[in-house]
């Protein structure tokens, strides 16, 4: 399958909604129970890239099969080398076709290039797939909080994953802010 990995762009809001939304009704994938307005969205990627990537998969038609975006990890400053992913890829995207792969592949090239140390990820428990996906990258279990919340009358724990991409030691550089890094 011939797709392209692309920085979002607001006119993607609808799209990146739409994806979401498909997984928000289920019990292993979000903890999110209402899936945001397009306008949200459209707010989100926007304000996202100030600070982080967001990228989108697009195939030959133009259709959106997947995405990535960053965000802080926490909001203390000593965080600020740390990234939380997201990553969801369409329903109806054809897995092991190397999207999911190449999302990642691109979107922590950039980190790397903006002086992020690591990535994290937090994972639904019952998410076999992203966890098993996560693994084969390379990311570690570093915390499993179980029942975590509550969706649907269920008690669904989360995983915490990393991934180290930087450099050693407490040298490292300050990052820098994806608007700044992109116009280089």
């Amino acid at each position: 399958m011939n797709f392209k990995i692309r920085i979002a762009e607001e006119k993607d809001a609808l799209a990146c909604h739409d994806i979401y939304g498909a997984y928000v009704d289920g019990l292993n994938v979000t903890f999110t129970i209402e899936n945001p307005s397009v306008e949200k969205y459209r707010e989100k990627i926007v304000n996202t890239k100030k600070k982080y990537p967001f990228y989108v998969a697009q195939d030959e038609s133009g259709k959106i099969l997947g995405y990535c975006c960053g965000e802080p990890l926490r909001p203390h400053d000593a965080y600020k080398w740390n990234v939380e992913w997201t990553i969801v890829l369409a329903p109806d995207a054809p897995r092991r076709s190397g999207i999911a792969t190449a999302l990642y592949e691109r979107f922590s090239a950039t980190l790397r290039k903006q002086n992020f140390q690591y990535i994290y990820a937090v994972i639904v428990d019952t998410n076999e797939a992203s966890l098993g996906f996560h693994k084969s990258l390379g990311f570690e279990e570093v915390g499993h909080f179980h029942n975590a919340g509550i969706k649907k009358g269920h008690w669904l724990g989360i995983v915490w994953m990393n991934k180290f991409i930087g450099t050693d030691g407490a040298d490292a550089k300050e990052p820098v802010w994806f608007e700044d890094f992109n116009k280089a």
